[in-house]
């Protein structure tokens, strides 16, 4: 009896002591503990327990890896006809599918929690970027909980789940320490998570997160982000199996790349040197004659014709064209990292005997290729985003440092139409294919009836789930957590991959981003455009009208021939049905701006404390997001910051806003204080004031008074200790942009990409900062 006791014990220690009970249903999640069928008595000995209940995944449910890259483009990878080598992905592609109709939302958060829920976008509650929330059904920012995530869902049911990179669900307000957390992805059901919870990020110095906890700035060793993430894939994959060898996982790997800004080890971007001098109308015909060939794109497919609003590569000046073409190199430079990446993780699958499988899923962007920075490019993305007025010398001065740590670059629009090719418009444009259209490749060893095939059957990034758990032998939930679900929209793909892929089969599908509204309806295409370019804003009293046009995509592929006075009477029954499906999705209202006027301020000041006078930091080493509260710029205020130095010529940052894309920085230059300002790393846009006389060692104070005459205004900041000044400078404008998205309000030191340069690294204060106050006018 001991023994056997003793054994039990033991089994019991590890894990093993019953096998798993089979579930007869999982429509409610989590699975309902089983009954007690034992028999207790006073003494263990005469009593029966149940079998310990584990809950597994289905037999033989596959470990599923999924992937989204970031505004790459229908076109941008060798794997569906583009100039950027992507050998990974064409290895997959070989043994999977390709689908050359495969459709996201047209922009970053929808895409992504439309991927994740299964569920259109405003029907998930994300119909736009998270960071500008506002109090309508369809676009709250948040990931409903109706709409649970397949994160979710598979954690429930016996998977283990993991995210790697950018997630763009989490509201500006919920970034910092003090939460709320549902919505990070631990929140949404993965159990682990290695990236960064915002739009953009420095590829040579991230702010990072594990879990919902900051990274130290010195993991890195130096490594771009791209590796990082595929290595931590690795490591995380290995003590997983090591750990529950027969448990599937989710792996969700989303690099913040080929976003901006475009940065890529220098001999990468050196492979590509004069690949682009041709420019982007020649590229894009020679991409369209290549997809041609492979039979990416149907015979007779038209090359739609180039906007006027972009300007012809003929057009540009010797100046311009250096830089355009210097700016696809590294973008296309950035890609083919991305995808030396991708195939390390895929090798690695493949060396443990995991990839037979793994159900793949390689999306290529989750909108079309991005023209936000306009017709002339970029070397800061953020700053120039809503005004195109950067210094072009200053642009092409900086041709040689494009795609380092200096520049924050995105190239000229024109590149992102031919990323697109053959489709009308890019990134943000609900109403064209170009925003919405991007190549997919889902890959599953045995399952795959046609390797190497192209399917042509409309599908859409809300397929992922449906497909997903489809594989797994799951259904999708009634209850999860105990709330009653809303049904899936998308449709399962995998009777496609079985060689059942039909490009006639009946689909409907709506779209719509910043008033741009699409509607695909078996075969045919109804658009409704506002006319705005996407990287202009519009005023907030603007209500643009929009222009219905109708194509027929069955005859044109590519979207290039309005045929609405041919077809009036298919135009107004897709305009019915338009408004049907944005009924019952819950699109309306249209809001057309794109930028800071579509935010509800006060429901936004709200719920960030506003209306607050009165800030404190207390203690160093404290880092809040640079977009929350307090805003630091644009208005006066006056800061004091308690300190305790080391020594007479400490140095180090005591409060600094984000980065020197965009920030500001008040700090100590052995001992003499000091204050950055920098709209941007232009010489012209920076001011620099240092005191010549050192603060004391020990307890002192400083304070900085920043002074606005009249809102958006030029500005004056004076620093002073115990009523004596110790240096002023004028600033050309109280308002910057602080970048990139993920870049912080840091007090005793300068996370990130720093906003100058420190004596101490990473300007890590000498001594302490036992409290810091900000009080506005």
């Amino acid at each position: 009896m001991k023994k056997r006791l003793g054994l039990m014990l033991a089994a019991t220690m590890l894990g093993i002591a019953s096998p798993a009970i089979a579930q007869q249903t999982r429509d409610v999640l989590p699975i309902p503990a089983p009954p007690f069928t034992g028999k207790i008595a006073q003494n263990v000995l005469d009593s029966t327990p149940t079998p310990l209940r584990r809950v597994t995944a289905p037999a033989g449910a596959p470990n599923v890896f999924v992937m989204m890259s970031d505004d790459v483009g229908f076109s941008m990878a060798s794997a569906f006809g583009g100039p950027v080598p992507t050998p990974n992905m064409e290895r997959l592609a070989a043994v999977g599918q390709r689908y050359n109709r495969f459709h996201t939302t047209g922009i970053c958060s929808p895409s992504r929690a439309a991927l994740l829920t299964g569920r259109n976008h405003h029907n998930a509650g994300v119909g736009f970027l998270s960071d500008m929330p506002t109090g309508f059904p369809g676009y709250g920012g948040t990931i409903l909980p109706q709409t649970a995530t397949i994160a979710q869902v598979l954690r429930l049911n016996g998977y283990n789940t993991a995210m790697f990179g950018k997630h763009h669900n989490v509201p500006g307000n919920e970034r910092s320490e003090a939460g709320p957390f549902d919505n990070w992805p631990t929140g949404l059901g993965f159990e682990y998570f290695y990236g960064f919870p915002h739009g953009d990020t420095d590829q040579f110095e991230p702010n990072l997160y594990r879990g919902i906890a900051m990274v130290a700035p010195e993991e890195g060793n130096g490594e771009l982000l791209d590796h990082r993430l595929a290595s931590d894939v690795i490591r995380w994959v290995h003590n997983q199996k090591a750990g529950a060898p027969d448990k599937p996982f989710f792996v969700y790997l989303s690099p913040g790349s080929t976003h901006a800004p475009h940065q890529a080890p220098a001999e990468w971007i050196a492979r590509f040197k004069g690949k682009f001098d041709q420019g982007w109308d020649k590229v894009r015909e020679q991409i369209w004659r290549r997809q041609l060939a492979m039979g990416i794109i149907p015979r007779g497919t038209k090359l739609t014709a180039r906007p006027a609003e972009i300007p012809a590569w003929d057009s540009l000046t010797p100046g311009q064209k250096r830089f355009a073409a210097r700016t696809m190199e590294v973008a296309a430079a950035q890609l083919a990292y991305q995808d030396e990446q991708l195939g390390r993780v895929i090798e690695e699958l493949r060396r443990m005997g995991q990839l037979d499988n793994t159900l793949v899923a390689v999306i290529n962007g989750d909108n079309g290729a991005s023209g936000e920075a306009g017709p002339k490019g970029t070397i800061n993305e953020l700053r120039s985003m809503a005004v195109h007025d950067e210094d072009e010398a200053w642009m092409q001065a900086n041709i040689d440092r494009l795609g380092g740590p200096m520049t924050y670059q995105s190239y000229p629009v024109g590149w992102a139409l031919a990323m697109n090719t053959p489709l009308r418009w890019v990134k943000q444009y609900g109403s064209m294919l170009g925003g919405v259209r991007n190549g997919m490749i889902l890959s599953w060893s045995g399952h795959v009836a046609r390797p190497g095939s192209i399917c042509g059957e409309f599908s859409h990034v809300i397929d992922i789930v449906p497909t997903v758990l489809e594989a797994a032998k799951l259904p999708a939930p009634r209850l999860v957590n105990g709330i009653e679900q809303k049904p899936v929209d998308g449709i399962s793909l995998l009777d496609g991959l079985s060689g059942a892929c039909d490009a006639n089969k009946p689909r409907t599908q709506y779209f719509e981003m910043t008033g741009k509204a699409g509607l695909y309806h078996n075969g045919w295409f109804l658009s409704g455009d506002d006319g705005r370019p996407s990287w202009e804003n519009l005023p907030s009293n603007t209500h643009p009208q929009i222009k219905w046009t109708l194509y027929d995509l069955r005859e044109d592929w590519s979207q290039s021939t309005d045929v609405a006075a041919q077809h009036p009477a298919q135009l107004q029954a897709m305009l019915g049905l338009w408004e049907r499906e944005a009924e019952r999705y819950n699109v309306y209202p249209l809001d057309h701006r794109m930028g800071a006027g579509r935010i509800d301020r006060k429901a936004i000041a709200a719920l960030m404390g506003g209306g607050r006078k009165r800030f404190d930091f207390w203690g160093k080493d404290v880092s809040i997001p640079a977009m929350g509260q307090p805003i630091l710029f644009g208005r006066s205020f006056t800061l004091d910051a308690d300190l305790v130095l080391d020594k007479a010529d400490s140095s180090g940052a005591i409060v600094a806003l984000a980065s020197r894309f965009g920030g500001w920085s008040l700090y100590l230059d052995q001992g003499r204080p000091a204050f950055t300002w920098a709209r941007s790393t232009d010489p012209n846009e920076i001011r620099t004031v240092k005191a010549d006389k050192a603060l004391p060692r020990g307890k002192t104070q400083l304070t900085m008074r920043f002074a606005v005459a009249q809102p958006g205004g030029p500005a004056e900041v004076v620093l002073s200790s115990s009523g004596r000044e110790f240096g002023r400078v004028s600033l050309p404008a109280s308002v910057l942009t602080p970048a990139g998205g993920g870049e912080m309000l840091d007090i005793g030191r300068d996370l990130g990409v720093p906003v100058t340069e420190y004596v101490t690294p990473r300007g890590r204060i000498e001594g302490d900062i036992p409290h810091v106050s900000v009080t506005f006018d």
